[in-house]
């Protein structure tokens, strides 16, 4: 996700804030130096764009979708990924696998040789099938903020995770969408997950290791919440 400068005016006639900003996902909380970029959706359903679709390869998909399930259920074998990172966060393989038989794969998103992301689905659903998972599940995930100086009410939302300026409150939040895909039809089924909010003061000298610590807190609540909403 790319980054995005804006300004944000202080409902006060004597003070104007400006800040750089960035957009981040759940894999590049802490500037991870491995994350390059999200899977699409469309990548992982294997839709490339442009392709001509027909009414009867419509027909065809909906019929086979009929006869499968997309949902996880209790003792499944899932192939689990999170997208943007090598492999997914420890807190969300523990809240899928005190459901599930878990086998972690990376979510890092491929490449070409001209450096175009291009992934191959059926490869991913043979290899969920090699190693005995019958459902891949992948999860997505935005850590949102809202900041303002301490003592004002006003805020606005930003998608951001990064540096904040000493003596603010700031309100976070995180949301989470999962897709499942039955590993031997391709049908699929996606959830999401209610946003979990904390509040935190930054100050200079302790603002990282609070926004690192409250970011985890977070995510352990939003991964339990979604692996709960994902599982019969």
């Amino acid at each position: 996700m790319k980054s995005a400068p804006f300004s944000l005016l202080l409902l006060s006639p004597f003070l104007l804030l400006l800040a750089a900003c960035e957009t981040t996902s759940i894999s590049n909380t802490g500037r991870n130096p491995l994350y390059r970029g999200e899977l699409a959706e469309t990548d992982l359903l294997g839709i490339p764009a442009g392709q001509a679709v027909t009414d009867a390869t419509i027909q065809a998909a909906l019929a086979r979708s009929s006869r499968s399930s997309a949902r996880v259920r209790r003792g499944d074998h899932v192939l689990l990924i999170q997208s943007g990172a090598l492999q997914p966060d420890t807190m969300l393989t523990r809240a899928f696998a005190s459901r599930v038989h878990v086998s972690p794969f990376s979510g890092l998103p491929p490449a070409d040789s001209a450096g175009a992301r291009k992934l191959d689905t059926s490869s991913l659903r043979l290899a969920a099938a090699r190693a005995g998972a019958n459902k891949i599940v992948c999860v997505w995930g935005l850590v949102e903020s809202a900041h303002h100086s301490t003592g004002l009410d006003a805020v606005t939302w930003l998608p951001v995770v990064g540096d904040f300026i000493p003596g603010r409150r700031t309100l976070s939040r995180i949301t989470l969408k999962g897709m499942v895909m039955d590993t031997a039809t391709g049908t699929w089924q996606s959830h999401s997950t209610e946003p979990v909010g904390a509040t935190r003061v930054t100050a200079a000298l302790t603002q990282d290791t609070q926004s690192a610590r409250q970011t985890d807190k977070m995510k352990s609540q939003a991964y339990e919440q979604l692996a709960r909403k994902m599982t019969l």
